[in-house]
């Protein structure tokens, strides 16, 4: 398998199923094994190893360039790759990949136990290229866009430099909440919640700076179509209207591509702030729920506001 942007496969002789991916240096940079190719589910199960982690442009070369051979086979209908959680995963997202799986603690090395994850596309969603539910909405000032795990270091980043400006508006975190490892755990779940249908956690930015962060969760579809919506902003970057766009950016996309029909979001009675922020984005109030949620070490109060989308 040859591909001319750079990706050389070969066979590793002596097997049938161990092939060693090269760069257009020559240089091995992973390998892969075919753990099981089932004709009659017309499936190909693939263990792929990476040794450029985060070479975002090698690595889909690669996967696409094995894809191609894949699919190539009209006898097998869907793909699904072995990969561990040190992956560029961004490159699978943007493929149409699916996170179809989470094995934790699955593999051992040096000492440590990692996560393996498992990530799946079939021959539709290959050939039409359009399966990506990572969106990018602009607004005026700002944009939006869904978190994927390969954001995990700059939202720890976001957490670490707002851990006491968010103090008194969030759950006590403990120590582990402000590591890497916790992030990119909060964010593969996060993603897996986005493919489910059952939340939606996007970054707020400027021009490549994340400046807050915005949350569909609880989202209920039928005959309710309902998400409660959770926000925070970078203490440098509130009191400028950033948030009020943000919102309003964030209530397009959940009507427009999760197709709910109602958003709820509720505030601390005394976050005078942020129940104006709600407001100004014709929020109307529903009442308070009384000590409804546990934060900063205590039961609390809060203002509960709707607003109906179509």
């Amino acid at each position: 398998m040859d591909n001319q942007k750079g990706v050389n496969i070969e066979l590793i002789k002596g097997t049938l199923d161990d092939y060693i991916i090269k760069d257009k240096n020559k240089i091995v940079i992973g390998r892969f094994t075919i753990t099981e190719l089932d004709k009659e589910n017309k499936k190909c199960n693939i263990k792929l190893k990476f040794y450029r982690e985060d070479n975002y442009e090698l690595l889909k070369i690669t996967l696409e360039t094995i894809l191609k051979a894949i699919f190539k086979n009209n006898n097998t209908f869907k793909a699904n790759f072995i990969v561990s959680e040190d992956i560029n995963l961004r490159a699978f997202l943007d493929i149409g990949f699916t996170l179809e799986a989470i094995f934790t603690d699955n593999i051992f090395i040096k000492g440590n136990f990692y996560d393996e994850l498992s990530f799946g596309i079939n021959r539709n969603e290959y050939l039409n290229q359009g399966r990506n539910n990572i969106v990018e909405i602009q607004g005026k000032n700002i944009s939006i866009r869904n978190f994927t795990p390969d954001d995990a270091q700059e939202l720890l980043e976001y957490y670490l430099r707002n851990k006491e400006h968010l103090r008194e508006f969030e759950p006590v975190r403990d120590a582990s909440f402000f590591t890497y490892e916790t992030q990119k755990e909060i964010l593969l779940e996060s993603y897996r919640q986005l493919m489910t249908g059952s939340g939606s956690d996007l970054g707020i930015y400027i021009g490549d700076k994340l400046i807050g962060k915005a949350k569909i969760s609880s989202i209920v579809y039928g005959v309710f179509k309902n998400g409660i919506l959770g926000y925070s902003i970078d203490k440098e970057y509130e009191g400028k209207g950033y948030m009020k766009e943000a919102i309003n950016l964030v209530l397009n996309y959940a009507k427009e591509y999760l197709d709910l029909h109602r958003i709820e979001a509720s505030v601390l009675t005394t976050n005078e702030r942020s129940k104006g922020v709600l407001l100004a984005c014709n929020f109307e109030e529903v009442g308070i729920n009384k000590k409804y949620l546990y934060i900063n070490g205590k039961w609390s109060d809060h203002i509960t506001f709707y607003k109906i989308l179509s």
